[in-house]
């Protein structure tokens, strides 16, 4: 059972929804961004207006009566501060006009759809090492590894894995990842792409390398389900429907407490194996690795889905970086990496669809990490992998089955996994022809607040930027 859990807010603001220009002419301004996964609107509030005359009267105690001259003197303050909160944030570059958000990428959309549905933390870290953590987002962001100096002779000396390397001249050149520090520069001019922009030292550098902003959908999985609990509901009792039906659903969502959506987990594994395949078309068969796949830096439109941020290793090389629990031994251990080092994370995924456990003996190594000190990164060697009967009702031949191929994909040695993204979809796609994956996983709801507006029948997705 999907027991709902987002509050559903009934606003007691008025909002007029306008469009994204209008932040040209005044400070703040309501418009929909987008569609929300779930196919409703996805509105950005930017609230950037100043109140100049509030904390001045309360400073002078004047009372609520200013004389005349002060008045004036208040309104033309207030004139000037209107003037400059409308070009704040407001970026110019090759002819358009853009407004940079003041939160972050990752602030205004959270967590992408997948790593909703499978976590965004890997199934080989377990929850007590994540609580312990001094920084928890180090399961889930790449970090920059020295220890990549490490695999090379210095000074003709032979190359051991614990001796110590000479400081670099410089550090490695950082993966092109910007997820969580990006910002959203929403097109202010007419025909201007909303963007999703890098930090970076240059605005032209910074337009230079952004991407066009890209929102999710669940609409393209027919399994994708909403689940409500009615206001003064029984307890325990809640209603459910298909995302599809956008009528149904506004309809439910009118009575509604709390909600949360769902997909199948077959649905969720068959993306894993579609994940494979657009990987080894995009990466794999030019010769080169993606090296930080995971939930995170993966995108589910609604043709199709799709990894990014990759770190775009040559076969044959080694990488500079690496997400703790997500990254296969050989890219921990900066031995050369291939498309076979890709297929260890997409397993992984899988191994989280499936809520399945990787167990065996675990070893630890200590490794250096550019600006970070050390790292202690934790590994099976010979990992294997358990299906609780009680969470997926598959019959034993199944249960061996998935088994058999998901260690397989985690051995130690690249070689003795399949090789490329095709050759694992494909044996995915075998084995959930063979066995329906029954249950569902949730998916939390979101980005930003579904509320219903005063005077609106209709609800919507909020998020809001203060500038």
């Amino acid at each position: 059972m999907i027991d709902p859990t987002h509050w559903i807010r009934e606003s007691h603001r008025t909002i007029e929804v306008t469009r994204a220009g209008d932040l040209d002419a005044r400070p703040d301004a309501a418009f929909e961004l987008a569609r929300a996964p779930d196919g409703l609107p996805l509105v950005m509030h930017v609230h950037r207006a100043v109140d100049v005359r509030g904390p001045v009267v309360r400073a002078l105690d004047v009372g609520a009566s200013p004389d005349r001259e002060l008045e004036r003197a208040l309104a033309e303050l207030q004139r000037v501060a209107r003037s400059c909160t409308i070009t704040r944030r407001i970026v110019r570059v090759g002819g358009r006009a853009y407004y940079e958000t003041a939160g972050s990428i990752a602030g205004h959309l959270g967590a992408t759809l997948l790593a909703r549905m499978l976590g965004a933390v890997s199934p080989l870290v377990l929850p007590d090492d994540v609580a312990a953590a001094r920084e928890p987002s180090r399961f889930e962001n790449s970090v920059l590894l020295s220890v990549q100096e490490l695999a090379a002779p210095t000074g003709g000396a032979p190359a051991e894995p614990y001796r110590s390397a000479a400081a670099p001249a410089a550090a490695p050149p950082a993966p092109v990842t910007f997820g969580r520090d990006g910002r959203l520069w929403i097109g202010v001019t007419p025909d201007t792409p909303n963007l999703a922009v890098p930090p970076g030292p240059t605005l032209p550098a910074r337009q230079a390398t952004a991407r066009p902003l890209i929102l999710e959908s669940l609409l393209a999985l027919r399994s994708a389900r909403w689940h409500i609990r009615e206001r003064n509901a029984v307890p325990g009792h809640a209603i459910e429907g298909r995302l599809s039906d956008l009528a149904e659903y506004r309809r439910a969502l009118a009575g509604a407490e709390r909600l949360s959506w769902s997909v199948s987990r077959a649905d969720a594994a068959q993306l894993v194996a579609e994940l494979a395949r657009a990987v080894d078309r995009d990466w794999h068969a030019r010769g080169r690795v993606h090296a930080d796949l995971k939930p995170g830096n993966v995108l589910l439109e609604q043709t199709g889905i799709r990894a990014f941020d990759a770190l775009d290793v040559p076969s044959g090389a080694t990488a500079a970086g690496m997400t703790e629990g997500w990254a296969a031994p050989e890219q921990a251990l900066a031995a050369a990496l291939s498309p076979a080092t890709d297929v260890f994370p997409l397993a992984l995924m899988a191994i989280a669809a499936l809520s399945a456990v990787i167990f065996g003996e675990e070893h630890t190594m200590i490794v250096p990490a550019v600006g970070r000190g050390r790292r202690r990164l934790r590994m099976i060697k010979h990992p294997d992998v358990w299906l609780d009967p009680q969470l997926v009702a598959l019959p034993l031949e199944a249960r061996l089955a998935w088994r058999t191929l998901l260690t397989r994909c985690l051995a130690f040695e690249p070689a003795r996994r399949p090789q490329r993204g095709a050759e694992l979809a494909d044996q995915l796609d075998d084995l959930l022809r063979r066995w329906e994956l029954p249950g569902r996983l949730p998916v939390a709801c979101g980005p930003g607040q579904l509320e219903f507006l005063v005077g609106s029948r209709d609800p919507i997705w909020i998020l809001h930027d203060g500038g």
